[in-house]
C-alpha cells in the first residue's frame, strides 16, 4: 500500500549550536501607503537603495543580514564577538541606519517623493540557535529562538507605542558607551506569555503620520 505520508528526517548538516546574540529587526514604515502612491518600481529602487546602505553598515559593526522580506530586515550581530560587544555593535548600528534615513530623506525622499521615509526598530539580546537550513540543497544563516520572537515583536510594538527603536532592558543593560537616555515600560507582546521590560529609545512618529496624510490627500 502507497504510504500517504510524508516522513519528516532530521535536517542534514551539523546540529545548530547555542549562542548569545544581539538581534536586530527594522521594517521601513509606510511602504504599502508608498506602493499605492508612486510606481512600483520607483518604490522598489528606493527600498534597494536603502538597504544597500543598511547592509553596509551591518558588515561594518560586524553583523550579519539573515533575511531580507520585502519591506523589513532581519539581523544579528555577535557571531564572532562576546554578547556586550555585539549589543553595542547593534546599537551603533541602528543609529547610523537612523541617520542614513534622515540623510536619505534630506537628498531624495522629501524633494522627490514628498515626504519623508521613516523605519521601526527593535534590539533585544538573548541566547539562541544558530545554524544553517536551506530548501533545494541552499544552506542558509539560520538563527532561531524565543529572543528572535521577542525583538521582532519589539520592532511590531513601535508602531502602538509610538517610538521607532524600541530596546529590551535585557539588551540596554549591556550598553557601555554613548547610552541613549530612554524611558522603561512594561509591556505585553503579542504571542509572548511573560510581560517584557524595554525601553523606549527613540521619537515619535509625528513626520510619519504627517506624511500619511500627504499620501491620502495625493490620491
Amino acid at each position: 500500500m502507497e504510504n500517504k505520508y510524508l516522513i519528516l528526517n532530521h535536517a542534514p548538516g551539523a546540529p545548530d549550536k547555542e549562542q548569545e546574540l544581539a538581534i536586530l529587526f527594522l521594517d521601513i514604515r509606510n511602504f504599502t501607503g508608498l506602493m499605492e502612491a508612486q510606481p512600483g518600481q520607483t518604490v522598489i529602487q528606493i527600498v534597494r537603495r536603502l538597504f544597500t546602505a543598511f547592509g553596509q553598515i551591518v558588515k561594518k559593526f560586524e553583523g550579519r543580514v539573515v533575511e531580507i522580506a520585502g519591506d523589513s530586515l532581519y539581523v544579528v550581530f555577535g557571531l564572532q564577538t562576546e554578547l556586550t560587544a555585539s549589543v553595542n555593535n547593534a546599537y551603533q548600528a541602528a543609529k547610523m541606519m537612523f541617520q542614513t534615513v534622515s540623510l536619505f530623506n534630506e537628498s531624495y525622499a522629501e524633494p522627490y517623493y514628498g515626504g519623508p521615509l521613516e523605519i521601526g526598530v527593535g534590539l533585544h539580546a538573548g541566547k539562541v540557535f544558530v545554524g544553517e537550513f536551506g530548501l533545494d540543497n541552499a544552506p542558509q544563516l539560520s538563527v532561531m529562538g524565543l529572543p528572535v520572537n521577542i525583538a521582532s515583536r519589539l520592532q511590531a510594538k513601535t508602531r502602538e507605542l509610538d517610538n521607532d527603536l524600541i530596546i529590551s532592558e535585557d539588551a540596554y543593560q549591556l550598553l557601555t558607551e554613548d547610552k541613549v537616555k530612554a524611558y522603561p515600560q512594561t509591556v505585553q507582546l503579542q504571542g509572548i506569555r511573560q510581560e517584557q521590560q524595554v525601553r523606549l529609545a527613540g521619537k515619535s512618529y509625528v513626520v510619519q503620520q504627517d506624511f500619511d496624510y500627504l499620501l491620502a490627500i495625493s490620491g
